[in-house]
């Protein structure tokens, strides 16, 4: 009994040290964090009970900041807003013991097929339904080095070689404890990390020496300090109006800069579209300013509600982007038609329509900037699409104050640098109470906001027009991690069939 408590006391302290390792400043966690989720799978009998206590408690110190934002922002009562992370922890926890029960299998089919788990893991990371679009890599933003591979093979390839650390190690270590003698072979898994760290030193070299050829933008990003449910507050409408426009004029005249940019949904008045309606929002002729705002749009006795983003030059409409990945129960409520009861789990009053308009908004003879709102910005492919109509620099304006005091809005703030990386778009990240930040295409911050202050955060970036690898092939290396692992099961199945094991 005691034996049995102290396994599990065991698997809690691994498992938070494996949680730990998704913040970068404990990204060197994640190369050796799995050995003890190896030892359960390939030497405990109940492994599958284990792999999930391991898993779900990582995830609880992932997620444990949600529950400020259901608490705090979602007003939920204290014993709901606990009970909903822990099922969001026990549901991605999830993964573990099925990730565990395909390399169960296949190694007890041919031992030799031990370093397949990294391919396995990258599969199942890949193909499993998740909420929020993030990895186990996403901490390696704190190696600055060795995340630049992500141009090539995207979050998957950076997946694998984390994981073909942490079976090598595993493996290292079996040895030592069985004193059993090393040779050269047995080093061979620390080459990809090599390899990608190598790529990665001479591709910021590179790029620092190409940046001081191109173009540059200058601008200036507004965070107004204003919650998403002050702004439902209708005494505060004039409040918000008049910071915006304080701090913009600011903007215009202590810093000139080529544009201006302002957070998702300023106000929480619907924009009918007409230049009087946006006439009465703007005080001033300001440079050319990127306003996210609600678009109310008639259609004869009926109307529709899109999350939108607007360029405006001298006080009319240049161009629109209408956000196109809308947030569940947010911004739109499903089958709410088929399912009316739904619309009692939100405040939504109606749902809005997903956009169909171009994401690249052409601000000057130089800069085409390739826009997302609010989460768009975590999704990898979605940004890569988008990248790929022709921007050459990538802006998103958001939201985060739901998450409250949380470390919501540093977990956004890192997805979206990763996206950077990916596709070399120095990006600018303007939300309504912070992170607000810039950086430029090598993931690099180079200006940051305050959280919870009204403030004017500047920044000028660098132009880059080429296209990366991962731009052009995408999630390549996830399919391929798919492949080999379906095909390998398979092969199995065919030959338990035919009775040839």
């Amino acid at each position: 009994m005691k034996k049995s408590i102290l396994n599990y006391l065991i698997i809690i302290i691994f498992a938070i040290l494996w949680g730990i390792g998704q913040y970068p400043g404990f990204f060197f966690l994640r190369y050796f964090g799995l050995i003890p989720f190896l030892f359960i799978v390939l030497k405990r009998k109940h492994y599958l009970i284990e792999t999930f206590i391991f898993g779900t408690i990582a995830y609880i110190f992932n997620f444990y900041w949600l529950f400020i934002t259901f608490k705090e922002s979602g007003k939920l009562p204290l014993i709901v807003s606990a009970l909903i992370v822990l099922l969001l922890c026990i549901y991605y926890g999830l993964q573990y013991p099925l990730i565990a029960l395909i390399f169960k299998k296949i190694t007890r089919f041919n031992k030799k097929l031990f370093y397949l788990f990294p391919f396995i893991f990258a599969a199942v990371d890949f193909l499993y339904p998740k909420l929020f679009t993030h990895s186990i890599a996403d901490s390696q933003i704190g190696f600055h080095y060795f995340v630049q591979f992500i141009d090539i093979t995207g979050m998957s390839g950076l997946i694998i070689i984390i994981m073909l650390l942490n079976v090598g190690f595993y493996k290292l270590l079996e040895k030592l404890i069985l004193k059993t003698k090393l040779g050269v072979f047995d080093f061979i898994f620390l080459i990809p990390f090599a390899v990608a760290l190598f790529y990665g030193i001479i591709r910021v070299g590179y790029l620092t020496k190409k940046e001081k050829s191109l173009d540059t933008v200058y601008a200036a990003m507004i965070q107004g300090n204003i919650t998403g449910r002050q702004k439902m507050d209708r005494s505060y409408f004039v409040v918000n109006l008049e910071r915006y426009n304080k701090l913009t004029k600011e903007a215009s005249d202590k810093y000139n800069p080529d544009f201006i940019i302002w957070p998702e949904s300023v106000f929480n008045r619907g924009y009918d579209g007409t230049d009087e309606s946006l006439q009465t929002l703007l005080f001033d002729d300001y440079p050319p300013l990127i306003m996210g705002i609600t678009f109310w749009k008639s259609r004869g006795k009926s109307f529709s509600l899109s999350n939108s983003a607007f360029l405006v030059q001298e006080r009319k409409v240049i161009s629109r982007y209408d956000k196109r990945h809308l947030l569940i129960f947010g911004e739109y409520i499903p089958f709410e038609k088929t399912l009316p009861f739904l619309r009692y789990l939100t405040p939504l009053n109606y749902s809005m329509v997903p956009g169909i308009t171009s994401s690249i908004f052409n601000v000057n003879d130089k800069v085409k900037a390739c826009m997302s709102i609010c989460f768009e910005d975590i999704f990898p492919d979605e940004i890569r699409q988008k990248v790929n109509e022709g921007s050459n620099l990538m802006i998103n304006i958001t939201n985060d104050s739901w998450y409250g005091k949380g470390l919501g809005p540093l977990h956004h703030s890192i997805l979206a640098r990763l996206r950077s990386i990916e596709n070399r778009r120095s990006f600018y990240r303007c939300t309504a109470t912070g992170l607000t930040t810039a950086n430029d295409f090598t993931g690099k911050l180079i200006a940051q906001g305050e959280m919870w202050n009204a403030e004017i955060v500047e920044a000028r970036l660098p132009l880059y027009e080429g296209r990366t690898v991962y731009s052009c092939i995408g999630e390549l290396f996830s399919y391929l991690s798919i492949g080999i692992t379906v095909l390998i099961l398979l092969f199995m199945l065919v030959k338990r069939i035919y009775g040839k094991e």
